[in-house]
């Protein structure tokens, strides 16, 4: 086994990093508050929403298949963590900034992800209103 040294710039987050955007990526890694994406793709994929809700016959926690929207980078490069859409009012939000209807009015639309709260934790949320430009 080989030992790998790491770069000492390497964030701490970054040494088990999600499949997902999170908080911490925008506050710490990028200190904003909000951030404008353009949306590159959105997929569905398998979640583990609540560890502790145990399927009673694999005896594992239950998996769910979970909409996630994918983020061109400024320089047109998919950027490769998603935004889990885990909340109805976020999906409610994408209608509302981009009046699209289906997910192919969706891509290509600009969105604004921004820090909100939810049971006074900070989550991300997206903003109900277009970016403006």
């Amino acid at each position: 086994m080989t030992a790998q040294t790491y770069d000492p710039n390497t964030r701490l987050d970054d040494l088990h990093p999600s499949r997902f955007l999170k908080v911490s990526d925008l506050t710490e890694r990028w200190k904003v508050a909000q951030l404008t994406v353009t949306i590159a793709r959105i997929t569905s994929e398998d979640t583990v929403p609540n560890p502790k809700d145990i399927d009673p016959e694999t005896k594992k926690p239950r998996v769910q298949a979970q909409p996630v929207l994918y983020f061109q980078t400024k320089t047109g490069t998919p950027f490769p963590r998603g935004y889990l859409l885990s909340a109805q009012i976020d999906v409610q939000s994408l209608k509302s900034a981009t009046k699209a209807e289906t997910i192919a009015e969706v891509i290509g639309k600009k969105i604004v992800i921004l820090v909100g709260e939810h049971r006074g934790k900070a989550v991300l949320r997206i903003s109900g209103m277009p970016p403006i430009e």
